[in-house]
């Protein structure tokens, strides 16, 4: 069971097994995104937990095209995440790597093998 929220002492993240045992706490979470509509909320997620100091690579899939009112405050936060808290930025597009400029190309197969590093895999 995997428990990922916010409360007054900051962002929680909590894992038990299926059968009530110990929580966990991972050292490394990846975010995977391949819709549209999420691109936004799981680059937010990415950051949340990275301020909590959880490893956190993210994993997108697909163009991002995000609104004019929001492209800013999306490279900022890909910038916040790479430079200040050494996340890494996947893509399967080398569109985003032009576009964005902090993710790094990796084609779909190799993200696939990558994401066995990872104790925690998000998808959005």
């Amino acid at each position: 069971t995997v428990i990922f929220g916010i409360s007054d002492q900051g962002l929680r993240l909590d894992i038990k097994d299926h059968y009530g045992g110990e929580k966990m706490e991972p050292n490394k979470v990846a975010i995977v995104m391949r819709e549209q509509n999420n691109y936004w909320e799981g680059l937010r997620s990415s950051l949340g937990l990275g301020l909590e100091m959880v490893d956190t690579d993210t994993f997108v899939i697909g163009e991002v095209k995000m609104p004019e009112d929001r492209e800013e405050g999306y490279k900022e936060n890909l910038e916040f995440l790479k430079d200040d808290l050494e996340a890494n930025h996947y893509t399967d597009t080398k569109a985003n790597v032009e576009k964005w400029g902090f993710f790094e190309y990796l084609p779909l197969e190799d993200m696939a093998k990558k994401l066995r590093d990872y104790d925690l895999i998000v998808p959005f």
